[in-house]
């Protein structure tokens, strides 16, 4: 079989991971809870665990509505439970969150058969390789509805994002529109956790957005960017996953890692480079004064 054929749907998955993600994470960055899609992906898991323990097929819509209803729970306790003022004890609810759903996972799953499989690819995305046009149909119905949501109150969840503040004084529900954006977040987690796992959503929705800003990007702008390199990275995922034989999830993860690595070593290169030439120009100033002041004295000394 030749590339395309095995390939062209884990290929179509990450693209419409690539447009809804990145979406996503100009909104997780500006609030600064980076890691509330680990979070939430990891809680959407354990739901799948619980339908996995009640003996639902991998297919089986039972196991989509358990994992999306432990994940609206998540978006309501993360909205309602701390104001983001207090962000660090925000950011540390959120890690605790994630580090007690993954240990009740671990733990549901311990005696069940084929509990360690199914813990393994639920953080590797393994079933990313063995998606159906059923998956894809159903990610870009729920995608649309999302980034539709993202659209239309684009300018209101931007500036519940940006400046909360602002927000409550121009009368919005800053609480309110947190729900409702997390509720949103958690119906596209839920979907992408069950094809690509936990570890490559968070990828797709941080790395090329963080990419995109290293690189000077602002407005609109910073978005192309980032499905541009979503999309490189996938590429670039799927041709190693087929050519070594290796997890296209994994694969993907650690070329997300490689690609914000290169890209924060070029800028911080460059921002050497420009403060050295900086601080020459401004010491060959300095000297320059002094020679012409010597040059002054020495003839008026003549």
């Amino acid at each position: 079989m030749n590339f395309f054929a095995v390939m062209a749907l884990p290929l179509l998955a990450c693209l419409l991971l690539t447009l809804i993600l990145p979406a996503l994470g100009r909104h997780v960055l500006a609030r600064g809870v980076i890691f509330v899609d680990l979070a939430l992906a990891q809680i959407a898991a354990l739901g799948q665990s619980v339908a996995f323990l009640l003996g639902a097929e991998p297919h089986d819509p039972s196991m989509y509505y358990w994992s999306f209803g432990f994940t609206l729970l998540g978006a309501a306790l993360f909205s309602f439970l701390w104001d983001r003022e207090h962000s660090v004890l925000q950011e540390a609810f959120i890690g605790i969150s994630f580090a007690l759903a993954t240990a009740a996972t671990l733990l549901l799953l311990a005696n069940a058969p084929h509990g360690a499989e199914h813990v393994s690819g639920t953080l590797s995305g393994e079933a990313l390789g063995w998606v159906t046009w059923k998956d894809i149909a159903i990610m870009a119905t729920i995608f649309a509805v999302a980034g539709a949501f993202l659209f239309f109150n684009r300018r209101k969840l931007s500036l519940c994002s940006e400046d909360p503040k602002k927000a409550r004084a121009a009368g919005l529900s800053v609480k309110r529109w947190d729900f409702l954006f997390y509720a949103a977040f958690g119906l596209v987690v839920t979907s992408s956790v069950k094809v690509s796992g936990v570890l490559a959503v968070f990828s797709y929705l941080i790395v090329p957005i963080v990419c995109s800003t290293l690189l000077g990007r602002r407005g609109p702008a910073r978005l192309y960017w980032a499905w541009a390199i979503g999309l490189v990275v996938s590429i670039l995922g799927a041709v190693l996953s087929y050519s070594r034989d290796w997890p296209m999830g994994a694969t993907i993860v650690v070329l997300f890692g490689v690609t914000v690595a290169i890209i924060s070593l070029s800028v911080r290169m460059k921002y050497v480079d420009n403060g050295e030439n900086e601080n020459s120009k401004a010491t060959g100033a300095a000297e320059g004064d002094i020679v012409k002041k010597e040059f002054r004295l020495g003839r008026g000394g003549a």
